[in-house]
């Protein structure tokens, strides 16, 4: 099915700042949907493309955006977000590639989350640097349940990272998450004729292990 929301597109916008954003969406993702939806509020574009820009299109985070490619990944993964676990950061979809399978990247259009969370296969720690080792295990911490971050686990997080470092990735992996919500509330699809595969399947009925009285 179509976007729920009707996204904006290339050319639509007199704002010329709305344009290149997408332009920017569509170098960075190889499609514009997300942001094009995010476009018939431009003042809220503008400050979201801002945060997406400074983590994963080196315009000043601390973080290399390959790390926080692989931590979006496996993010979207977690929470069933089908639109986030099929597009990629193109300037580095190579280098991450060989990622992958270590992070648990399937096929998780149609599941609930709480399927995803049983369904997604344990990340393979032998397989990724430590750095990204313990980011994949705060990003699984902090979809599940961020409690679970204590100081042990924050003692070893900061054996890999400065703590201005862990801001970036705390607010980064949550931006991620708050996205994934955003794309499966609208039940975001992609740009047709684009990229990649179109229709993308959600979940449609509420998950009962989640389900508040």
């Amino acid at each position: 099915m179509p976007t729920r929301i009707k996204p904006v597109t290339i050319g639509q916008s007199p704002d010329p700042l709305i344009d290149g954003i997408l332009k920017f969406s569509l170098g960075g993702f190889g499609d514009t949907q997300m942001f094009g939806v995010l476009a018939r509020r431009p003042e809220l574009l503008k400050r979201v493309a801002a945060l997406f820009g400074y983590f994963l299109g080196g315009e000043g985070g601390l973080l290399e955006p390959d790390l926080l490619e692989i931590v979006r990944l496996r993010g979207a993964h977690l929470n069933a977000c089908t639109y986030c676990a099929t597009v990629r950061l193109i300037p580095v979809q190579e280098k991450v590639k060989a990622k992958e399978s270590a992070i648990g990247v399937t096929d998780i259009s149609g599941m609930s989350k709480a399927e995803a969370l049983k369904k997604v296969a344990p990340v393979q720690f032998d397989q990724l640097t430590p750095r990204q080792a313990v980011a994949v295990e705060l990003v699984d911490k902090l979809v599940t349940d961020p409690h679970a971050v204590d100081d042990a686990f924050y003692a070893r997080l900061k054996e890999q990272f400065s703590e201005e470092e862990i801001i970036d990735l705390v607010v980064a992996s949550s931006l991620f998450t708050l996205a994934g919500s955003f794309n499966t509330v609208v039940r975001l699809d992609t740009d047709q004729g684009g990229a990649y595969p179109g229709v993308l399947n959600y979940e449609t009925q509420p998950s009962e292990a989640f389900a508040l009285a």
